[in-house]
């Protein structure tokens, strides 16, 4: 399933609040292989903001479904998960609780850890780790805090297309 590039709308801020309000915020690492980042966003965020911010931190097109699973061995056998096509109504399991409108302080607080699944056709998985929450000066997009490694390629160029 390929989707649209388009992101998801972030929050703005309530008319009454101003750019030095405190917003809860959390911060995340992803890893996949020796790739990792860290990732800090508004707490009140969705599961899409953060799949959005994973998939620009490694340099990846959005361009497939995706999901969170609390199964970090056999995302299968999760218990908890979050998908895409919960949202878009395709292929979803029964009891699937989509993206678009979960919060990300509903699902996550510091220590948890859940796979996060991008293309199922591929399969690339990211081992993504809350590793705190503050309270920040309000802030609107996700932020790149750090990088370290090599991010893998999404579609290698292997000569295949060529003439």
């Amino acid at each position: 399933m390929r989707l649209s590039s388009t992101a998801p709308q972030f929050p703005t801020a309530s008319k009454s609040s101003n750019a030095s309000d405190a917003v809860k915020s959390l911060t995340f690492h992803i890893e996949h292989g020796d790739w990792s980042a860290d990732l800090q966003l508004p707490a009140e965020h969705t599961l899409e903001a953060l799949a959005y911010a994973i998939i620009e931190a490694v340099g990846f097109d959005m361009d497939h479904c995706f999901g969170f699973y609390d199964n970090l061995k056999n995302t299968c056998r999760s218990e908890e998960e979050y998908t895409l096509f919960a949202d878009i109504g395709e292929e979803a399991k029964e009891g699937d609780t989509g993206v678009r409108s979960t919060r990300l302080d509903a699902v996550f607080k510091p220590h948890k850890k859940m796979m996060f699944l991008f293309d199922y056709g591929d399969e690339w998985l990211f081992p993504v780790t809350c590793t705190g929450e503050a309270d920040v000066r309000a802030f609107k997009r996700p932020k790149l805090l750090s990088t370290a490694g090599t991010p893998p390629v999404q579609y290698p160029d292997d000569g295949e297309f060529e003439d």
